[in-house]
């Protein structure tokens, strides 16, 4: 590692950390959880960057950017793909524009294609195949996205959704739904609020 990447490595680090534990805290005072950005856990966040990392996927799709922790994450684990195409999806605005602004501050803004609208929208309106889609959004539309998200999947493409353990009773019927696909082998994975992973096998 050069020492441009040290110290490029370790003002990521200290930025993420930083940006984590300020909204933690903001979280903590939030009485509406609709107020609350709800990133993922640190844990969670480097293991989707490590899997970009193995992965280098050309196109990615995050479904729910809030103020942008994962976001952050899956850049950083793609600054090395070539010509990546990464899109990430919110409903809000004013949390998309901070979002940008994190980005910008540890020099990964061209990375993203940040994109405010709605993920049924988007989904609906699709024609892209993805290599990696990440689900962090509102768990009650989880259902309507299903085959949506069949049709943006292919055969190795990797599916990563978060809260599963924590929020289990939530997202249980809409992931029975790629458990019980034999195109899919799927893991759930103890890291962070809880990781499901489940990678295509067939057209």
């Amino acid at each position: 590692m050069s020492l441009h990447d040290y110290f490029e490595r370790t003002y990521f680090l200290s930025y993420c950390q930083s940006l984590y534990n300020k909204d933690k805290a903001y979280d903590a005072e939030q009485t509406d959880r609709l107020n609350r950005h709800r990133h993922v856990e640190p844990d969670s966040a480097q293991f989707l960057a490590n899997i970009a990392m193995i992965r280098k996927p050309n196109k990615v799709l995050e479904i729910g950017t809030s103020t942008g922790f994962s976001t952050l994450w899956l850049a950083y684990g793609l600054r090395h793909c070539p010509n990546v195409g990464f899109i990430s999806l919110d409903i809000d605005k004013t949390r998309s524009d901070v979002a940008k602004s994190h980005l910008q501050a540890v020099g990964l803004s061209t990375l993203v294609d940040l994109k405010v609208q709605d993920a049924s929208d988007y989904l609906s309106q699709n024609r892209e195949i993805f290599d990696f889609i990440f689900l962090d959004a509102e768990r009650k539309f989880y259902s309507d996205y299903t085959e949506y998200l069949h049709c943006a999947l292919t055969i190795g493409s990797v599916l990563i959704v978060d809260n599963v353990i924590s929020h289990s009773g939530e997202v249980n019927q809409f992931l029975a739904v790629f458990k019980n696909d034999k195109r899919y082998i799927c893991h759930t994975l103890d890291i962070g609020a809880g990781l499901f992973m489940a990678v295509r096998q067939e057209p």
